[in-house]
């Protein structure tokens, strides 16, 4: 990627027209940061229009007196906050501005501005139209030394607070989940694990996991290595393990996903690891229920497919038993009808023993 495209992508503009750029990637070393400080002198400081660097600095610059009545400020900030001209907002105090505010509050502001240090206050802006908006302000005097006037510098941080507001929530959902979630460098050293990941591998001791290599838990051949290859070819790896605990025999499913940052370039892993014990206890338990139903269903079918021919032999032998006067053609006739009978049954017999049979063969052993 260009610096010009990667420039294109990470320059946004708000209502004020500010163009907001990260030049961090552009070959920045933390590690080598310290710079000669280098000053230059200007031979014409009339070249420099103070008034323009007031009226476009900051998303909004308020100038108040000590008891926080506004007497001046940039135009910038008549368009931040919602109102038609410089008039309206000047002479509103900061209690209109800036929700919170109280009188002790400015008070304590002016003391820190006459001790020759500044404010940084996080607070929420009071627009025109009843909204608020997250800022960030910096509060101080106009000169060096003691200041009759209170210069406001306020900064629009809507949306980096939405965004640590987001992250602040999905780092709570995820220490707090039953499943066990942590994150490696490319070569599986934890660099985080939540609390259940801390639970599982560690009892709980973060020094036993943090720090730590996968390898400790983990065999290199049938986990470690395919987990890692999968993630550096940027691929998604999931698994099944059996383990042996005190309780018993218990069943991990571990599953990892490559760690990409804004640049889509692969830092690590982020791996999750779930019990699933009792989910395969569970499903054992169905389809033993699923078994036994099947006999008893089997079972019925079976004694439903005998009991005709049987009835009517049953019946046969009965009347033939009971009635030794019966004339010869009815006794035939009854003899051939048992006859019938029994070779239906023993049919009958023959195809549910082929079955079992069939059932019972190597290639339908049940797993």
């Amino acid at each position: 990627m260009s610096m010009s495209e990667s420039l294109t992508k990470k320059i946004k503009a708000n209502k004020a027209q500010t163009l907001k750029i990260d030049i961090r990637s552009f070959g920045f070393d933390p590690a080598h940061s310290s710079r000669e400080l280098k000053t230059r002198g200007i031979a014409d400081t009339e070249v420099i229009d103070y008034k323009f660097m007031f009226e476009t600095s900051y998303d909004a610059m308020l100038l108040t007196d000590k008891n926080g009545v506004i007497v001046s400020c940039n135009k910038r900030a008549v368009s931040f906050f919602g109102y038609d001209d410089l008039e309206t907002l000047e002479g509103l105090t900061l209690h209109a501005l800036i929700a919170g505010t109280t009188d002790a509050f400015i008070a304590e502001i002016v003391k820190t501005m006459q001790e020759g240090r500044y404010t940084r206050i996080q607070a929420f802006a009071s627009k025109r139209d009843e909204t608020f908006v997250a800022v960030e302000i910096i509060a101080r005097g106009t000169k060096e030394g003691n200041s009759d006037y209170l210069c406001l510098l306020i900064r629009d941080v809507h949306d980096s607070r939405k965004a640590e507001q987001t992250l602040l929530s999905a780092f709570h959902a995820m220490d707090n989940t039953d499943s066990g979630i942590g994150i490696t460098d490319l070569e599986g050293w934890i660099v985080y694990a939540n609390r259940k990941m801390l639970s599982m591998l560690g009892e709980g001791d973060e020094s036993k996991v943090i720090g730590q290599n996968l390898i400790l838990w983990f065999e290199e051949e049938e986990v470690i290595q395919p987990m890692l290859n999968a993630i550096n070819s940027g691929r998604k790896w999931n698994s099944e393990k059996k383990v042996d605990h005190e309780d018993g025999t218990r069943y991990l499913q571990i599953s990892a996903v490559p760690d990409i940052n804004e640049d889509e370039h692969i830092l690590g892993m982020v791996f999750s690891i779930v019990d699933i014990t009792d989910r395969r206890r569970a499903e054992k338990a169905e389809i033993k229920l699923e078994r036994e139903m099947l006999k008893i269903e089997t079972l019925s079918e079976a004694c439903h497919a005998i009991g005709q021919p049987a009835t009517v032999l049953l019946t046969g032998l009965e009347m033939l038993h009971d009635s030794p006067e019966m004339d010869p053609e009815s006794s035939r006739e009854i003899s051939d009808m048992c006859y019938k009978a029994v070779l239906e049954l023993r049919e009958r017999l023959k195809t549910m023993n082929d079955a079992r049979l069939s059932v019972g063969t190597p290639g339908h052993n049940e797993s």
